[in-house]
């Protein structure tokens, strides 16, 4: 069975499916982006998804294998879940009209357009993967995230799909600690185990607007203000948030001399004024883009930023 979906132009597939990451239980190889889905009804489906279109002329062609038979509404909430993950429906035109006036950020936009936003097809994968993020390496999240798939995900051939709410909430601490979650492994048992016995709704809040939103958030045992704006960019494609930290906070400084010596607060205010509603996306252009960019500013970038 298969799927054919248009997205909006421009749309670059393999930006998209790469920048800035591919996470477990995903895999992209040779163009094709590979990824186990639970749906709605309980049923795995494995999906492959390639490009058979262009940049301005894109078109995805959408695999699916199943042991289980599917109908409408699965097929429909297939569609849904990859459009989502992808940004499919995402119009980046307006960005891309600040970003001509932009010296900067029209180097990243050239360099990377028709990238959009890659997500996780729920909210609830998409907290998981923030707390695991939560002080510490991008390498070292990507192995605790891939220990929790591989440890309590179902298994469909050789792949697995994520692991729900409720295969979590069965996990010990201790278990969770031997894949070398640390202090995330309290958090990831508590939310699990929230939501997988109703006491937390968490798929309700994508529907929630922005600052509503935040503060629902925040009201989560364990989510601060780094951890909120960066679910709100990365897992929900709010573009009006800027989660700036440490690290990111010296790319910018680097990229922009007015930033020189500027604390993150003022970074913030900077961003909000000069880029407004689209400052996520611009963060989001500028990290993905830092190596490209710093060799045409030439800058040297600390390897720590890489």
């Amino acid at each position: 069975m298969g799927l054919t979906l248009v997205p909006r132009p421009p749309f670059d597939f393999h930006l998209t499916a790469t920048h800035m990451y591919v996470l477990p239980p995903a895999k992209y190889s040779d163009g094709t982006f590979i990824r186990v889905l639970r749906l709605r009804s309980d049923k795995l489906v494995r999906l492959s998804i390639t490009s058979n279109g262009t940049v301005d002329q894109p078109e995805l062609s959408v695999l699916i294998h199943s042991p289980l038979d599917l109908n409408k509404n699965d097929e429909k909430e297939i569609a849904e879940k990859v459009s989502f993950m992808f940004s499919l429906d995402d119009d980046l035109s307006q960005f891309y009209s600040l970003a001509e006036e932009d010296a900067i950020l029209k180097c990243a936009k050239d360099d990377l357009y028709g990238l959009k936003i890659q997500t996780t097809p729920t909210f609830f994968e998409g907290m998981i993967v923030g707390f695991c993020l939560v002080w510490t390496s991008f390498q070292r999240a990507v192995k605790m995230i891939d220990g929790l798939v591989r440890e309590f995900g179902a298994r469909m051939g050789k792949d697995y799909a994520f692991p729900s709410a409720k295969d979590l909430a069965k996990a010990t601490i201790d278990k969770l600690r031997e894949l070398k979650l640390g202090f995330r492994a309290e958090r990831v048992k508590w939310l699990s185990t929230q939501v997988a016995q109703g006491k937390l709704d968490i798929e309700r809040l994508p529907s929630l607007p922005t600052e509503k939103l935040r503060k629902e958030l925040m009201k989560i045992k364990w989510v601060g203000p780094w951890l909120a704006e960066g679910t709100m960019l990365w897992r929900l494609k709010r573009t009006a948030v800027f989660p700036i930290d440490v690290w990111s906070a010296r790319i910018f400084r680097a990229f922009f001399p007015e930033l020189k010596n500027k604390c993150q607060n003022r970074i913030k205010e900077f961003a909000e004024q000069r880029w407004g509603h689209y400052r996520g996306l611009v963060f989001y252009y500028l990290l993905c883009d830092r190596d490209k960019l710093s060799k045409r500013l030439n800058i040297t970038l600390d390897e720590r930023w890489k």
